[in-house]
């Protein structure tokens, strides 16, 4: 296996996973951030180069940190032959076993392969969301003009102060972990919002490291005037002009949300997002 470091491997990387899109779009979104100089401190592995048949994207070793955090302990893997994904976890150091981690992956073969996998190396593994793909495909058309709601409304980025917020009306999140991985995507990704009179976020989406969108979401009070289709928007135009593509997940219950894509003219994919958590088990003596 091969961490690559040099920048024409990498956008010879990048230019083959287009053409396993929307299965690579994780890993791909991983490679272009990696090719921006984020500070979120990634790295992509190969199996072999230049002929590969997985990519994984994780958190750089040497960056490690020794707080146990597993929202920024997340991989992200493609593959195009499933017997080689198995034979990398089983056999190398590819994937941290050392602690809690997440795992992501747009095939069906990441999940349960890790899933068999977990058991050997004494961790448990639970199915945290699995979430349908979009891909916004013509963001620039989109429309981020205001609603007449009577209420003005300023269309800005999130900043650092409004992560408590975004901590607390997340899904999953509401722990310090959650709190310190959020703060983090702040600072290093775009991200768009808008902002009452007083300066407080009322709707909001942002950007995580895997280059997909995260966290879209509405203040009740605010619901049902178009907010979230309008930072959707502005935040995919800034994506667009960075050359990334434009994608998310939606859980598959979250009837107002897929009707808020469907007026972006949003592509549903067939692929599903499998969003996993492995943990250790303690040993029996």
């Amino acid at each position: 296996m091969l961490v690559l470091g040099s920048e024409d491997e990498l956008q010879v990387l990048k230019n083959n996973l287009k053409s396993y899109f929307p299965e690579s779009l994780k890993v791909y979104g991983a490679v272009l951030n990696v090719c921006q100089g984020t500070t979120f401190h990634q790295e992509i592995l190969v199996d072999s180069w230049p002929s590969f048949q997985v990519v994984i994207a994780r958190p750089q070793r040497e960056k490690t940190s020794s707080e146990m955090n597993y929202f920024t302990q997340s991989c992200a893997v493609f593959y195009k032959d499933l017997g080689a994904y198995e034979k990398l976890v089983k056999d190398t150091d590819a994937i941290n076993w050392k602690q809690e981690f997440l795992l992501q992956g747009l095939q069906d073969g990441v999940y349960q392969t890790s899933r068999s996998l977990a058991a050997a190396k004494h961790f448990s593994a639970k199915l945290v969301t699995r979430s349908q793909v979009f891909v916004l495909q013509n963001p620039l058309h989109l429309s981020t003009s205001a609603a007449t709601s009577g209420l003005e409304l300023k269309l800005s980025s999130l900043n650092t102060t409004h992560a408590a917020l975004l901590n607390e009306t997340w899904s999953i999140g509401g722990n310090e972990q959650s709190l310190q991985y959020l703060t983090w995507l702040i600072n290093c990704f775009p991200s768009s919002c808008l902002l009452d009179a007083g300066g407080c976020p009322v709707s909001w989406v942002l950007l995580d490291q895997f280059g997909c969108l995260t966290h879209a979401y509405t203040i009740p009070a605010h619901r049902g005037k178009g907010h979230i289709q309008r930072v959707i928007a502005a935040l995919g135009k800034k994506l667009q002009g960075l050359d990334y593509p434009v994608y998310g997940v939606v859980l598959e219950d979250n009837a107002s949300m897929q009707r808020a894509l469907q007026c972006l003219e949003a592509f549903f994919t067939s692929c599903f997002l499998f969003y996993d958590l492995h943990t250790p088990t303690p040993l029996l003596r």
